[in-house]
């Protein structure tokens, strides 16, 4: 899991430069729209429970059709009514086709809300099991890394302090019974990049991981964090 510091940290379809001024449906093309629906997640930069939704290419008042998933919490609940582009990002309108919530695209990260909008809240295509953004302040602690299978790999401690080698960055601490495996990567710091955990090790290793019901699971699948049983 060698990776590039600096990817993309998500399959965000490149719009931005088609979309330019207040362009509707209309001026976008069959294909712009086919790449967009689908299954995407609504989640606040504060950590709550996100909601999950379901981009439509059908018409309805206001727009497209958008399906409401699980969890879909407050303060989406039966709120969002219809989806569409707009002013280069995408818009999301209630019943009544007051304007809710506006996305915007960004280079090299996950779509989200304008500049002035705080709590800044992101728009992530293809989210899998990802349920929110994950948060520093809940992220310090002992967690356990398993592979796939479950099997256990190391007990890792995420510490609040910072990282003696990396700016911007906290330390962590690997329990002498480390596999090989985990040993190799000198896994020494972490840090939150907008909505994943970042782990970085030792000669570029760098582990991205996004939150799922019981943790955090690696990009491709092969690791797995949960919280350490107290």
């Amino acid at each position: 899991m060698r990776r590039d510091y600096f990817r993309k940290l998500t399959g965000a379809i490149g719009i931005a430069a088609i979309l330019t001024g207040p362009a509707m449906s209309q001026d976008v093309s069959e294909e712009i729209v086919d790449a967009t629906v689908g299954k995407w997640l609504i989640a606040s930069e504060t950590g709550a429970p996100g909601c999950h939704v379901t981009l439509e290419k059908d018409r309805t008042i206001g727009g497209r059709v958008v399906t409401e998933g699980k969890p879909c919490g407050s303060p989406w609940h039966d709120v969002l009514a219809a989806w569409e582009f707009s002013d280069g990002g995408i818009v999301f309108r209630d019943a009544t086709r007051k304007e809710i919530i506006t996305f915007q695209e960004q280079e090299g990260g996950p779509w989200k809300t304008p500049l002035e909008v705080s709590p800044t809240v992101y728009f992530v295509p293809n989210p899998g099991a990802m349920d929110r953004v994950p948060v520093a302040k809940d992220i310090v602690g002992l967690w356990i890394l398993s592979d796939k299978k479950g099997k256990a790999l190391c007990r890792i401690d995420f510490q609040d302090k910072a990282s003696s080698r990396l700016e911007d960055a906290k330390a962590i601490a690997l329990s002498s019974d480390c596999s090989a495996s985990v040993k190799k990567t000198k896994v020494d710091a972490w840090q939150i990049s907008e909505i994943q955990l970042v782990v970085i090790g030792g000669e570029d290793w760098v582990y991205t991981m996004t939150p799922d019901a019981d943790g955090f699971v690696s990009d491709d699948g092969k690791f797995h964090l949960k919280r350490a049983p107290k």
